[in-house]
Parts: C-alpha cells; structure tokens; sequence
C-alpha cells in the first residue's frame, strides 16, 4: 500500500479517473497556468517515477499508441484497484493542519470533477477532523507557562482552517460546482 499522505502520486491517480492521458499531459496540471500548478510542484522525471510506482502497484495500466514520425506515446489508464484506492485516499481527512495546504487542497480540486456532492463529503469530514483535533488540543491546554502558548497557537490555526473550510462548503453550494 502506498503512503496515503504528501505525495503527488495520489493527484496523479485522481486525474487519470478523469480519464487515459500521456506523461505530457498529465504534467500540464502541474505547470502553470494550471490551479494544481499553486499546490504541488511535480518534475516531469518525478511524474514518471510516480506514474511507475502506480503501474507496479496495479493502479494504473498503460497502453502504447504509434505516432508518426515520432516516439511512441505511453497513455495511462487507471484500473478499478486504482479508482477505488483514490477514493479511499480523497475520502480520508488529513492528519493534521499543515497538510491542509496542500494535500487538503489536492483532494478539493479533484473532488470538483466528482460533483459537488463529493465536495461537500470531503470538506465534511476534514472539518470534523479538525474540530476534534481542537477538541484534543484545548483538553491538553496546562493554562499557563510555554506549552499553553504552544498549544493555544496550535488551536488558533486549526480554528482558522475550520473557518477556511466552512467558507469553501458555502462556496461550492453557491458557486454550484
């Protein structure tokens, strides 16, 4: 099984459900003027590195297709294993509130393509993760000295991105995506 977290592997996997495309374009959503391209940096040498890894772990299949003139072209299928460990993955909070930014933000841009349904499962459960990762961290809260100031910084950015993903399930809702 592959680590389920901070990996670009995942989005890879997400935007082969969309449908079969080439290392090329694949790639394409990670440069810019890509929204991708503003939360993961992905080299295209890294991209193939990854896009291997799926293949052995059976999650995607490639096909070749003769072009004239030219190389053949690898085009990437994802396979029902595949799908289906994408779904896990995107329906899976992350574990914690610096993740939030980029891979939180992965599963929202691939989510879009699923429907808004799926937009609004997704954000549901991260933000319940998150309200009960503050309700943790203000059991553990000493009142005073450094660690309640540690602490107290800690729920103060898990209270902010509560708030960030209470507007984005409005967001969606309004924007119909």
């Amino acid at each position: 099984m592959m680590d389920k977290e901070l990996s670009p592997r995942w989005v890879l996997l997400g935007l082969l459900t969309r449908k079969p495309m080439h290392g090329y374009e694949l790639h394409q959503f990670f440069t810019s003027p890509s929204p991708l391209e503003q939360v993961w940096y992905l080299g295209i040498s890294q991209m193939y590195k990854l896009l291997k890894e799926l293949e052995s772990l059976d999650h995607v299949e490639v096909s070749v297709e003769p072009q004239e003139n030219r190389p053949e072209k690898k085009v990437y299928h994802v396979t029902p294993s595949g799908r289906e460990a994408f779904l896990e993955w995107l329906q899976t909070p992350v574990s914690g509130i610096r993740l939030i930014r980029i891979e939180f933000l992965g599963k929202l841009f691939l989510a879009q393509g699923l429907g808004p349904e799926m937009v609004e499962g997704i954000v549901d459960i991260q933000r319940e993760a998150c309200r009960t990762l503050l309700a943790d961290l203000q059991a553990r809260m000493p009142g005073d000295g450094f660690e309640d100031l540690v602490l107290r910084f800690r729920a103060g950015q898990i209270e902010a991105a509560i708030d960030w993903l209470n507007y984005c399930g409005h967001a969606f809702v309004s924007s119909g995506a």
